[in-house]
């Protein structure tokens, strides 16, 4: 049998090879983009959810010049920015792309982005159970309501209905936070199931982010651990709750969906109550985003 010394176990050199980009559908390849895909494909009740009008991911700092281009051929016309400040300059600031018009629409103000903040919230994604990061869940949707109300009006403002002669020239929109597993994952995982999509697809649909994330998740890991985040609990332990909160765990999100049912009586009562939109408004955010489902055969 042959032997493997111990110190060539554990030399970087011999781990397995990170991942390559996931470029299955509803995945988009877009280089310096992690984890950037359409909302759309997915199964409702009374259709499909209409593809190539919202896409999400991570945020554009590293987009590199050939992944500029892939967002202008998406024919991606806004570019919601739900980082707080303070996130924005420790990256280095935000890119200007040509033809893509950047929002920036926090989640949290500056009060609610202090360290002492962003540590509490660290534990909360980093617990081992489900009730810490419902906990930061319910409070980026509480948090956020105003930015979700923003994007989503624009949607209903800027994109035609698939009965209009233009809806092929429908303006689509980017929405990202920093990694698009938390912040950006909650807010599509409402608007997911206000569209009647079934439970168990959204939660497939927020656990994508593993896959979409795997290829960065050591810089996105690296980063907080030069953070400081979790050094009280020693080197190997840190990092394990560092990766925990770069991932998606299936179980956070069915709980979340509890949580808003048992909170605002479920999705609807959410956008209505929380983000203050009108029947109407609801309604027409039906029309323009879900389609008919693909024939078969």
């Amino acid at each position: 049998m042959h032997s493997v010394k111990s110190t060539e176990v554990n030399s970087p050199e011999t781990l397995s090879p990170r991942p390559a980009p996931p470029d299955f559908f509803p995945f988009y390849i877009v280089p310096g983009i992690s984890n950037f895909r359409d909302i759309g494909g997915w199964p409702s009740a009374t259709g499909q959810i209409r593809k190539g009008i919202l896409y999400r991911g991570s945020d554009t700092n590293r987009v590199q010049p050939d992944g500029i281009v892939k967002l202008q051929g998406l024919g991606i016309k806004t570019d919601f920015d739900l980082r707080s400040k303070q996130q924005i300059e420790k990256t280095g600031g935000y890119k200007e792309i040509d033809g893509i018009e950047r929002k920036w629409t926090p989640v949290f103000n500056d009060e609610q982005y202090t360290e002492e903040a962003a540590r509490k919230r660290y534990e909360l994604y980093a617990g081992e159970g489900a009730d810490g990061i419902v906990e930061a869940f319910v409070e980026i949707l509480t948090s956020g309501a105003q930015m979700f109300g923003t994007v989503l009006r624009q949607i209903i403002a800027t994109v035609p209905t698939p009965t209009d002669s233009d809806m092929r020239t429908a303006p689509a929109l980017f929405m990202h936070c920093t990694t698009g597993n938390n912040r950006t994952g909650v807010f599509i995982a409402l608007l997911l199931l206000l569209l009647d999509v079934p439970t168990e697809l959204v939660v497939n649909d927020y656990t994508l982010s593993e896959q979409g994330l795997a290829p960065t998740r050591h810089i996105n890991v690296d980063r907080l651990l030069k953070k400081g985040a979790f050094e009280e609990y020693g080197p190997d332990e840190a990092r394990r709750k560092c990766e925990r909160m770069v991932g998606a765990r299936a179980e956070s999100m069915l709980a979340l969906v509890e949580e808003v049912d048992r909170r605002w009586g479920g999705p609807k009562g959410y956008f209505k109550q929380e983000v203050g939109l009108g029947n109407a408004e609801v309604q027409k955010l039906r029309d323009i985003l879900i389609v008919p489902a693909p024939s078969v055969g």
